[in-house]
């Protein structure tokens, strides 16, 4: 029996030479730098990590994932591979990665999918090399699987398959969401999240569709369908993560950005924008930066052979180009670090990753930060309980009325502060506010805050359902007979061992556990679907 892990590979002189760090510590990369690859050589995606501003990773087309850390003085390389171990004997699989992406909030955790791959596989990346990562089986599809996306809060992946079909999954546990056969013409060639409640897809057939993603039934819900008489095979989406009114740009093979703005509160999209400013290239990539105010554009030339590619940048309230970037190899990622979303990733086929900033201005993966506090300038300190009770106003009362007196204080008690880390501390600010009120024990504030909470919530519950509505009109007294339980028609049972089964795959090892990722065996060799029932005294009421 043979399982799949994910290993680390020993260093060759390339991964040693340091060249992969050049365009991550802001150096030009010139056309000089091109280096001519081998077919697996050529590097198919690229993705920076959301739980690690230092961390870089782009995928070869042999299958070999290469991680680039920076360091305040240098750099770490790392090369992982998929390995199948069987009888202790260890042996790599070269199957191209056609996507894979960070899980957000899940450090060393990534999503893969192989090429021509049903399977939606999970793994973490090995820490040495004598401790591979054992690969789970995620979700399993009816078609390979052509599409990939992550929600921002690492709530949820959606994928999309050759067969039309599109489906989310739940990071925490690996169940399925929802799912819809059939929900594109053919080949899903995107998908995208806006948040975790709305799934944006596009196909082969031209067309996007907007889904709601319903956790309470196993159907994805059609909110919009989004065509235009220009729009022809969409390549990429990109969308803002805003809401209930946010952004869908789709770029498609001729380089077209189709934009639409979506409305959830009127349920309204409307059409709003066609550009064609990449002059016939096929646009491969779109980010937004975090305040929606540009859009990166990566395109590549189309053609059978590698050719160039570039990056624009659109301001979205014009929609004017306002800077540009010539690549010397074909635009794979570009997009927006999470970790810092001033700036943008940039991979590229066949040169290192790169970093940009403002209007495509060369930067720095790994920037130095500022101090929290100037030199010169007084760190605001935190406000204890004492504070609060000195500067707290004394009730007193003035002619039966009552009324807040300020205590005296010195004028150089308080100085005026240049305030350069304004966090919003909310324990300070309730004990604060509670002290105005003459409340400064920890527990009577507790006591007050949850009756306060407890106050809204009941006053909201009474808005919602009116006192003169009953919750079951139907129901006009209490029932005094139980209904007799009706008996049931099937004799057979089921057979206990098939419970242990959670995919009927062809001897699927490694399945998704949930709660916890551990490993599972679960061998389906010999196993029929003639034998799914038996008698009832052996089996189990299904």
């Amino acid at each position: 029996m043979s399982r799949l892990k994910l290993a680390a590979l020993p260093l060759n002189d390339d991964d040693e030479s340091g060249r992969h760090d050049v365009g991550l510590r802001g150096e030009p990369i010139g056309e000089a730098d091109v280096k001519e690859l081998r077919d697996d050589e050529l590097l198919d995606c690229g993705r920076a990590d959301p739980n690690d501003h230092t961390l870089v990773a782009v995928v070869e087309h042999s299958g070999v994932l290469r991680t680039i850390r920076l360091t305040q003085k240098d750099s770490k390389v790392r090369r992982f591979q998929f390995q199948t171990t069987k009888d202790g004997v260890a042996t790599p699989t070269s199957r191209p990665w056609w996507q894979f992406a960070f899980v957000p909030g899940q450090p060393g955790a990534i999503l893969v999918v192989q090429a021509e791959s049903q399977n939606l596989l999970f793994t973490t990346l090995p820490k040495t090399e004598g401790e591979p990562s054992l690969v789970y089986l995620l979700g399993k599809h009816s078609g390979a699987v052509t599409s990939l996306a992550v929600s921002t809060d690492g709530r949820v992946t959606a994928t999309g398959t050759e067969d039309g079909s599109v489906s989310v999954w739940a990071l925490d546990d690996g169940r399925k969401v929802a799912s819809m056969k059939g929900a594109h013409d053919g080949l899903v060639r995107s998908v995208a999240l806006s948040g975790s409640k709305s799934l944006v897809s596009a196909g082969r057939d031209g067309v996007v569709r907007i889904w709601d993603i319903q956790t309470d039934g196993p159907r994805l819900q059609l909110m919009h369908r989004l065509a235009s008489e220009h729009l022809k095979s969409v390549i990429t989406l990109g969308v803002t993560q805003k809401q209930p009114n946010y952004t869908i740009v789709a770029g498609s093979s001729d380089g077209c950005l189709h934009v639409w703005r979506i409305s959830e509160e009127d349920a309204s999209a409307r059409l709003e924008k066609v550009l064609d400013h990449s002059g016939g290239l096929a646009v491969t990539s779109l980010s937004f930066c975090k305040d929606d105010s540009l859009l990166a554009v990566g395109t590549q030339e189309v053609g059978e052979t590698i050719g160039k590619g570039t990056i624009q940048l659109f301001e979205t309230r014009s929609w004017s180009t306002v800077a540009s970037q010539t690549l010397f190899s074909p635009c794979l990622t570009c997009e927006y670090l999470q970790s810092s979303p001033d700036r943008l990733l940039v991979c590229t086929a066949q040169t290192p990753p790169q970093v940009f900033e403002g209007y495509l201005k060369l930067s720095a993966l790994r920037r130095d930060r500022p101090k929290a506090n100037v030199e010169g300038t007084p760190a605001r300190s935190k406000v204890s309980t004492d504070d609060i009770v000195a500067m707290s106003p004394q009730v007193v009362l003035k002619d039966g009325r009552e009324e807040a007196l300020w205590p005296v204080v010195e004028q150089e008690q308080i100085q005026p502060t240049m305030d350069t880390d304004d966090v919003f501390d909310p324990e300070a600010e309730l004990l604060d506010h509670m002290a105005t009120l003459g409340v400064t024990d920890h527990d009577e504030i507790r006591r007050l805050t949850e009756a306060h909470i407890h106050a809204v919530a009941a006053a909201k519950v009474s808005r919602t359902i009116p006192l003169h509505e009953k919750s079951y009109p139907e129901l006009t007294k209490i029932p005094t007979e139980v209904p007799p339980k009706k008996e049931r028609t099937v004799k057979m049972q089921l057979d206990p061992k098939w419970l242990e089964i959670k995919d009927l795959g062809p001897r699927l090892e490694d399945l998704w556990n949930r709660k916890q990722r551990e490993e599972q065996v679960a061998d389906t060799f010999g196993m029929r679907a003639g034998t799914l029932l038996i008698a009832p005294e052996k089996g189990v009421e299904f």
